[in-house]
């Protein structure tokens, strides 16, 4: 993959980003049409709708030839999201995008929802862009070229340049935070109110929470990753996302030097659903061992 290839993807995606970002956040608090999906927590709205239509638009206006699997094309719930998601392995240009995550915060007027958008070749994750609009700040990575992190205003005025390079990307780099024990580590995770071993996982969660330093919930996977590339998180964990929670998010940690694994200790994949990702895999193997324990 060229230099020249990279500059192009990442353009669109954060052109595609600050767009639907934009639009999300002119609709916060505003009437809304609400409809229930594959249950009462999963919901989607109008305006998640609408993102999605102009994150499409943009990217088939540039890239007429590329593959997309965004949220809102799929059918609700777990088994049409993992048979989507087969559908598109070894694409070899492939867009994976959500365009609102974090819709329950959207529709309750709490303001962490992001735009998460990932570029992808044979399945390999190569631009990731996550764009929080109420705080202005854009996460961004290019496999190779690190992670980073700036705002608006800078990611326009560096797209308005006449001739961009992978030496000036605009904001500062994102490194992940180094914290290797629990007792130090600030946790996030998404609850898993609808695993199907429940009660035995929450009670293991239980024991996992008792340890670390503090846990957070935000109800956004791909803000959780982005926050953990930037440092703010040590540790990150959730059962059943599906690719579009996750891409972006994968590659700003990898890239700001973290791993992401699947919750068995394997390398991240785009079927990958039940994930750990920490600084160097030492807190996600803590992670995995009071998750899977069985007593």
């Amino acid at each position: 993959m060229t230099n020249e290839r990279r500059m192009n993807t990442l353009d669109t995606a954060l052109l595609a980003a600050l767009e639907a970002g934009g639009y999300f956040k002119s609709r916060y608090q505003t009437e809304l049409v609400v409809k229930t999906k594959s249950s009462l927590a999963d919901v989607v709205t109008d305006v998640d709708a609408e993102c999605e239509r102009l994150i499409r638009s943009l990217i088939l206006s540039h890239h007429p030839d590329h593959q997309i699997l965004g949220e809102e094309g799929v059918a609700p719930g777990h088994d049409a999201a993992v048979e989507a998601t087969r559908n598109v392995l070894g694409q070899p240009h492939l867009w994976i995008v959500d365009p609102l995550d974090g819709t329950t915060n959207f529709v309750s007027g709490i303001p962490l929802s992001v735009v998460s958008i990932a570029y992808a070749e044979h399945d390999d994750i190569q631009t990731g862009v996550v764009f929080d609009p109420y705080r202005d700040e854009v996460f961004y990575a290019v496999r190779g070229q690190g992670a980073y992190r700036s705002n608006e205003a800078n990611v326009r005025a560096w797209l308005g340049q006449t001739q961009t390079d992978g030496s000036s990307l605009p904001g500062v780099r994102m490194s992940v935070s180094g914290v290797d024990e629990l007792r130090r580590a600030v946790m996030a995770t998404g609850l898993p109110v609808r695993h199907r071993d429940r009660d035995l996982v929450m009670m293991n969660v239980a024991r996992l929470v008792s340890r670390v330093k503090s846990l957070r919930t935000l109800g956004a996977a791909a803000l959780h990753l982005a926050y953990l590339a930037a440092g703010r998180i040590d540790v990150f964990w959730e059962f059943d996302l599906n690719a579009w929670d996750i891409a972006a998010g994968v590659l700003l940690i990898q890239e700001a030097g973290g791993i992401v694994q699947d919750l068995n200790g394997q390398p991240f994949r785009l079927d990958t659903r039940d994930v750990a990702a920490s600084s160097d895999g030492t807190l996600s193997g803590f992670v995995r061992e009071f998750l899977n324990a069985q007593s």
